[in-house]
């Protein structure tokens, strides 16, 4: 099971140069010399800032799919969007905070792993289901280390 924990984030803008061209994943292509505006990665991340938190990912629920979520990524979390079918969400159920997909099968509401080799959980009665929040982001640092140096859990 993927565990999440709660991170304190900066709001300050934090302005980076964006690179208009793309970066092609295949042979590459002559460069363009040329930087385009400064991005602000805050006003991506976090379109309603004081509803969204960053989490750090614990466990390997997640690995393998689509989303790219593996143990350690850090996720944008907006509590303002309400989840729907396919969103990965932050799901509290009986205090345990678990990050999973989000699947509707017929009337029934399912928190499901991307990793087939965990099992899948109905979403139980309202009263002991809670959603903090829909992922809208995934940060994998690819140099591993770096970011567990500079993320302070306590």
């Amino acid at each position: 099971m993927s565990r999440a924990i709660l991170l304190n984030i900066a709001r300050k803008p934090l302005l980076l140069p964006f690179f208009e061209s793309g970066v092609r994943a295949g042979f590459p292509s002559p460069a363009e010399d040329h930087v385009g505006v400064k991005l602000d990665l805050n006003a991506l991340l976090l379109p309603h800032p004081s509803a969204t938190y960053l989490v750090q990912v614990e466990g390997h629920s997640m690995t393998g799919g689509e989303s790219g979520i593996r143990d350690g990524a850090l996720l944008a979390v907006d509590c303002r969007l309400t989840p729907r079918h396919d969103d990965i969400i932050i799901a509290v159920i009986e205090g345990q905070h678990m990050v999973k997909r989000l699947l509707q099968r017929g009337a029934t509401w399912w928190l499901v792993p991307d990793n087939p080799l965990f099992p899948a959980m109905q979403v139980p009665e309202p009263d002991l289901f809670d959603c903090w929040g829909v992922v809208t982001y995934v940060l994998t640092e690819t140099r591993p280390g770096k970011l567990s140096r500079h993320v302070r859990v306590s």
